[in-house]
């Protein structure tokens, strides 16, 4: 019984590491694409969504690392992975003082193309890690990171549209703060289960 357990939990442990895997390599590729597109578009969100994928692929090679270390590793690991997405919320808040401050108009065409193609690979990340993401505060953190960056999709998606009709930089200002608030509001989700591993 014990050995069919054992055997149960490295199932698990090498199907975890396998879509680990598959996503730290698609949001690696969409992190270059995005701060390339982003950088050309002068697109605040293009480029708060291209931090988030950094992040996300850092998140995964820590995951991959302490995956098999003890709950105390793991929670350790999602703090510092919480602390780093608010790091990066921040930056997305500065990235949009600085467009507003130069009236900088991103280039519509782009957020939107750039927009959908990490939808695709953001589903595709989520659909991976849903199965994992009740397991520890390691792997939520991970599934957490994806779902959000599909909302953060959607939403620059739709920011696209309205820089298109009014040739604005307002929609892609709200959307770097949109982007910013999920950033903030899933790493503290995270430091909160991370703390209750902490004292069990």
């Amino acid at each position: 019984m014990g050995h069919d357990h054992e055997h149960s939990h490295c199932d698990t442990i090498s199907h975890d590491r396998k879509m680990l895997w598959i996503a730290l390599l698609l949001n690696g590729i969409m992190f270059f694409i995005e701060l390339f597109q982003g950088l050309h578009a002068n697109s605040s969100s293009l480029l708060a969504d291209s931090m988030d994928f950094f992040s996300d692929s850092l998140s995964y090679i820590i995951t991959l690392y302490v995956i098999q270390k003890h709950i105390h590793v793991r929670a350790k690991a999602a703090l510092f992975k919480a602390s780093f997405m608010l790091l990066l919320a921040a930056t997305a808040l500065i990235q949009g003082a600085i467009n507003l401050v130069h009236e900088t108009v991103p280039a519509s065409d782009t957020m939107g193309m750039v927009g959908l193609l990490a939808l695709v690979v953001n589903l595709i990340s989520a659909i991976l890690l849903y199965s994992s993401r009740g397991r520890d505060s390691n792997m939520r953190s991970v599934w957490l990171c994806s779902r959000n960056d599909i909302l953060s999709n959607i939403m620059i998606i739709i920011a696209a549209f309205f820089v298109s009709i009014t040739d604005s930089l307002a929609p892609d200002l709200l959307v770097a703060l949109g982007i910013a608030w999920l950033e903030s509001s899933a790493a503290f989700k995270i430091i909160k289960h991370a703390k209750e591993e902490l004292r069990s």
